[in-house]
């Protein structure tokens, strides 16, 4: 088993929508026919050597969410209260071919999200009611992801930038956050924080009796993920 390797993930842009497919380039060899006015006349394609040099192209593994997955929700008010929820009730992949994620996605129902305390549950609860009854969130990256073209941040963490798109409610859009990828050979982790805008989401509070909140939010995305499962 070779020793993971850690690579710490820029998500970059604004918001997603809930689905992730890997892409294998596949050589094609092509047949055709020359006919004249007389008959037809077979071709057989002729096959070329392979370079000694050529990289070969890493297979695509699919690798599936497991059980300690986490997705949560987290806002704060304006008078500093701040109020989160997660849930474990998600479903989602993420395919890797060698050293780039080519595709990832995730989905929940932000009404299986739980929180501690009267208040914060509350305006959990009032979360949902603005989503209109339309409370499935879903994520899908729209670039694939370079772990070696990592840099560092001024805190000492590599990070590489991520783009994809979230969806809640209904409403799609592109997001970017900072986000930690860490692959091993059996095991893969990916934790973020994607900010989002609630009124390019159409989501307000106004009128469900609840103090006023911040206008961004964020989701907190914590992935545990094993190949073939």
């Amino acid at each position: 088993m070779n020793k993971p390797a850690k690579y710490a993930v820029a998500l970059v842009a604004a918001v997603v929508a809930v689905g992730a497919v890997a892409v294998v380039a596949v050589p094609i060899l092509a047949r055709g026919s020359l006919q004249s006015s007389a008959a037809s006349q077979r071709i057989v394609p002729t096959v070329m050597a392979v370079p000694e040099n050529a990289v070969a192209t890493p297979t695509a593994t699919t690798w599936r969410l497991g059980p300690d997955s986490s997705v949560g929700y987290r806002m704060s008010t304006v008078d500093g209260l701040e109020v989160s929820g997660s849930t474990t009730e998600i479903e989602g992949v993420i395919s890797r071919a060698g050293e780039t994620v080519t595709d990832a996605e995730f989905m929940l129902d932000l009404a299986s999200l739980v929180s501690e305390g009267d208040a914060r549950t509350m305006l959990l609860q009032a979360l949902v009611a603005a989503t209109g009854g339309n409370s499935t969130a879903s994520f899908v990256l729209t670039e694939p992801i370079d772990l070696t073209s990592a840099t560092t941040t001024v805190d000492g963490e590599e990070v590489v930038p991520i783009t994809g798109v979230l969806t809640v409610r209904g409403v799609s859009n592109e997001v970017h956050a900072d986000a930690t990828v860490d692959f091993g050979d059996s095991r893969g982790t990916v934790t973020a924080s994607i900010p989002i805008d609630l009124a390019a989401y159409g989501i307000s509070f106004a009128g469900f009796g609840v103090v006023q909140v911040e206008d961004i939010a964020y989701i907190d995305i914590d992935l545990e993920a094993q190949p073939g499962r």
